[in-house]
């Protein structure tokens, strides 16, 4: 009889870790996958047979998703919402084996915060990128028991994929900011918007290169265009530096494809921007864990403190975009053995 591996994920960072792991639980003919991916995960989930859900679903949901499949392991990601916590929720008290694959090196503790039982409790398993995430876990009060380092499944397939993509030539000048709302990065309060001091230094950097600059802005999924951004983008808007926002229709990778310079806060899409070759900066806005601080350095991405002046010179430095190999490897495969050795099948 088949093991039935049920699989959720809802926001985009734990959408595309988890479903790194979807085509090789595929090859094992033992197991049977249900999978339910959410709203703000549709581009990803396109080529994969999913099932729809909300992001915030209620406890008769999530017992009436279990009670259908009959699942032996949950596997989920770590989204914003309550979905994939509900039907943790609902594992634990069957005592169903629960995996979680994190996605990013921060906010651990606010992931389990619609959580039914305490950490000290927990039986979920979860797959963490790096021995300074686990410690830095382990200082948030989770058990060490839980946490097993695998690597990051989507930084191991974006890492050590066909190099044919790097051949790719960009628009030169051509700027990609990613932008993201400033509550999730933890900014609540500033005087100063860390869009628009980005674009004072871009706009000093067309006067000194006496070149036109492209600049395209890729909300995030989960962003509403905000009047004050909008209104950022028509006072800088000018013959020397061309600001709009990127179409609905586009998507990350065209962009990034199209683009000489990517920059972004702390989100996932900097390294799949690194993992294309093309120069990539973090603007350092709000204190991060030293954990994703050495992962960024380790993919080669430039951090940079916000600030006109320091953006400006990083700019003028011209560093050169080089990829380094075999970065990243491992997640995928560590992952997925862990899945089956907690579904005895190795």
């Amino acid at each position: 009889m088949k093991k039935k591996v049920l699989i959720c994920y809802d926001d985009p960072g734990g959408g595309l870790a988890v479903s790194s792991l979807i085509p090789e639980l595929r090859k094992n003919k033992s197991l049977e996958l249900k999978i339910y991916s959410g709203k703000l995960s549709i581009k990803i989930s396109e080529k994969i047979n999913t099932v729809r859900i909300d992001s915030f679903i209620s406890r008769e949901k999530a017992k009436m998703i279990i009670d259908k499949f009959l699942p032996d392991l949950i596997l989920t990601g770590t989204g914003g919402g309550n979905t994939e916590q509900a039907l943790r929720n609902e594992a634990y008290k069957r005592d169903i084996k629960s995996i979680v694959v994190l996605d990013s090196w921060k906010d651990y503790s606010r992931r389990w915060l619609y959580s039914s039982y305490d950490l000290k409790d927990m039986k979920d398993k979860i797959c963490v990128m790096d021995e300074l995430t686990k410690k830095e876990m382990i200082t948030d009060n989770f058990s060490k028991e839980n946490l097993i380092v695998t690597g990051q499944p989507y930084l191991n397939k974006i890492f050590n994929k066909d190099k044919n993509i790097l051949k790719k030539s960009f628009l030169k000048n051509q700027i990609l900011f990613l932008s993201q709302p400033l509550k999730i990065i933890g900014i609540n309060d500033y005087k100063v918007h860390p869009f628009e001091v980005l674009m004072n230094a871009i706009r000093q950097l067309a006067d000194i290169k006496e070149e036109k600059f492209k600049l395209t802005i890729k909300l995030h999924p989960s962003e509403n265009l905000s009047d004050e951004l909008r209104e950022i983008v028509r006072k800088n808007n000018s013959d020397k530096v061309e600001v709009k926002f990127a179409g609905k229709g586009i998507t990350l990778k065209e962009l990034i494809k199209d683009s000489e310079t990517v920059i972004g806060y702390n989100t996932i899409a900097l390294f799949e921007a690194k993992a294309m070759n093309r120069r990539t900066i973090s603007l350092n806005v709000v204190p991060v864990n030293k954990s994703l601080t050495a992962s960024m350095e380790k993919a080669g991405i430039e951090i940079v403190k916000s600030g006109e002046k320091i953006i400006l010179n990083s700019l003028l430095k011209e560093k050169q975009s080089v990829k380094k190999a075999n970065l990243f490897k491992g997640g995928i495969a560590n992952c997925v053995s862990l899945i089956l050795k907690e579904l005895s099948l190795n």
